[in-house]
């Protein structure tokens, strides 16, 4: 759903552990791979709502979409599942190891660039050089302690490198937030430029000749498509496909028309459509995985107006107010899971025994709410609306306009609030409008919603840690930032655990339930629900079609 900078409610990127997908009549034809000829699909492959693409580059992907094309040309090392495991079968790196929490050798894959030439753990210590240069301009600033974290890169030989530490870390944090957001670059093929360069040709295709990932950019139309075809030099599993273009779609509607008349191969469903469907000759719908980020309510804590926002019991009251299950049976047809804190439902290795069993610190309790306000030093006004010292307890909600869905559900937590006397106005503004405002005046907001990722190893630093590259609305907390150091810096479950109780209790953010992405999906097409891999990384080998459904687009 909504949308803010690389943090998208609507992407599909980073998780873990997650459910299997269910498929609702689909049609029950032989399982053998046929080619599909051309596959188009809308940006986001039919997650909730559709962006445009604006680079393919590893190095500036900014937003969820941009980071899922540039993995489909330049993988990271590691490929860390939904069930939160390394699948080595599909990551660059064959083995990552360490013996002191400090020093980590990588040995990489025999694996080769598209123009036959080897890639080598040179091509990596290119990649983090590049990094390095970036720092904080670098979209995946901060993410597992990179690049500061880094002390050494050194190369061993052509298929191994280490890794220096500045101190020691919690080995499975580093490796799964840190080495995995590395990645080999050409640098055979990208030294004649320099990093400005490197930027200004960030959406050129032509920059993306020699890669290393499963596909190769063919054509990029802005605004319209970007077109990839299969890298013939590709050493993973075959395609079956000629053709995979991301078409540009707006608005809940355009997609699914597009799959009714066949010009689109699959579109998010939005809820209002959930029971029309069944009428669509020649398609079906599923039910994919969870996806690795969570629908929040980001809460500016550097705007003074909004400064009962800093008040714990405020926050807890406004999570307490919202009836989660209630959304999720009604406005997602029961295919959701509630969130009350920075771990998904579906990370099962990694929520607390408590909140495995569904026990949190917060969760729906109206009158809970109204008696933390109470505490908290709020009254009821004539309008019902909780005041203190002469001031309302009310804010202004940024919406992203131009998505139904996003609005049922902003209105279903509008009403939920107003019950326990919070009022949540909510102002609908173009994303790109949304985020000029958010970035260029602090003081200027007081909310708004974002999809929030989860990071393979979910420990906060990106997202809780005071000046985190997500933390969007300048939370900051001394307990909160020697939480996430202990989990971060040693060894054990304990210190997550720590953490995610912390965190839940704190509120950082507003969580919202987590919807399972609903598809409409052409009859011809198999494989989506390996496809979109909620880690964000898109495993087009998965796609095929029925052979007698093969048609060439």
């Amino acid at each position: 759903m909504k949308t803010f900078c690389a943090a998208l409610r609507k992407m599909d990127c980073f998780v873990a552990a997650l459910l299997a997908m269910t498929v609702l009549g689909a049609p029950a034809w032989a399982d053998e791979k046929g080619d599909c000829g051309t596959i188009v699909l809308p940006t986001g492959a039919g997650q909730a709502g559709s962006d445009d693409l604006t680079s393919f580059s590893p190095l500036f992907s900014d937003t969820a979409y941009n980071a899922e094309a540039s993995w489909l040309l330049y993988p990271n090392l590691l490929w860390i599942n939904r069930f939160a495991d390394i699948d080595w079968s599909r990551s660059l790196a064959s083995t990552v190891t360490t013996t002191d929490n400090t020093t980590f050798t990588i040995t990489l894959r025999p694996w080769h660039w598209s123009d036959g030439v080897p890639v080598t753990a040179n091509d990596v210590a290119y990649g983090f050089s590049l990094i390095k240069k970036l720092g904080p301009e670098w979209p995946g600033y901060g993410g597992g302690g990179l690049p500061d974290i880094v002390k050494s890169l050194t190369v061993l030989s052509p298929s191994q490198f280490t890794v220096m530490t500045t101190h020691s870390v919690n080995p499975t944090w580093f490796i799964y937030n840190g080495i995995s957001g590395l990645a080999p670059l050409p640098e055979h093929a990208w030294k004649q430029y320099t990093l400005d360069q490197l930027f200004q040709l960030q959406s050129t295709p032509s920059l993306y000749d020699v890669v290393d990932g499963p596909l190769k950019l063919q054509k990029f139309d802005v605004g319209l498509d970007a077109v990839f075809v299969p890298n013939p030099e590709w050493e993973g599993n075959k395609m079956h496909f000629s053709r995979l273009v991301f078409r540009f779609l707006q608005g809940d509607g355009a997609a699914v028309q597009g799959v009714e008349s066949g010009d689109t191969d699959a579109a998010e469903l939005p809820a209002a459509l959930y029971n029309a469907v069944g009428n669509f000759p020649g398609v079906h719908v599923e039910v994919l995985p969870q996806a690795a980020y969570q629908n929040v309510t980001v809460l500016n804590f550097d705007n003074p107006s909004m400064a009962f926002f800093k008040d714990v019991r405020v926050r807890q009251a406004m999570e307490d107010s919202i009836d989660q299950d209630a959304i999720i049976h009604n406005l997602e047809h029961g295919h959701g899971d509630p969130a009350y804190g920075p771990v998904l439902h579906s990370m099962t290795a990694f929520l607390t025994p408590d909140m495995r069993k569904g026990i949190f610190p917060v969760g729906y309790n109206p009158a809970k709410s109204r008696a933390l306000l109470a505490q908290a030093g709020f009254t009821p006004g004539p309008d019902g609306i909780m005041q203190k010292n002469g001031k309302r307890l009310s804010f202004t909600y940024l919406e992203e306009s131009g998505t139904g869905s996003i609005t049922e559900l902003d209105e279903i937590v509008q009403a939920d609030m107003r019950k326990v006397g919070i009022e949540m106005k909510i102002k609908q503004m173009e994303f790109n409008q949304m985020l000029a405002l958010m970035s260029g005046h602090p003081k200027g907001w007081d909310a708004t919603g974002v999809g929030q990722p989860v990071a393979e190893y979910p420990s906060g630093e990106g997202e809780y840690e005071t000046g985190a590259f997500q933390n969007s609305g300048d939370y900051s907390d001394p307990m909160m930032d020697k939480l996430i150091n202990e989990n971060v810096s040693q060894p054990g479950i304990e210190h997550l655990y720590a953490y995610e109780t912390y965190t839940s209790e704190q509120q950082p953010v507003i969580w919202e339930p987590r919807e399972r992405p609903t598809i409409l999906v052409n009859n011809r097409l198999h494989g989506m629900g390996e496809f979109i891999d909620p880690i964000g990384m898109y495993a087009p080998d998965q796609l095929y079609c029925t052979p007698e459904r093969t048609a060439e687009n």
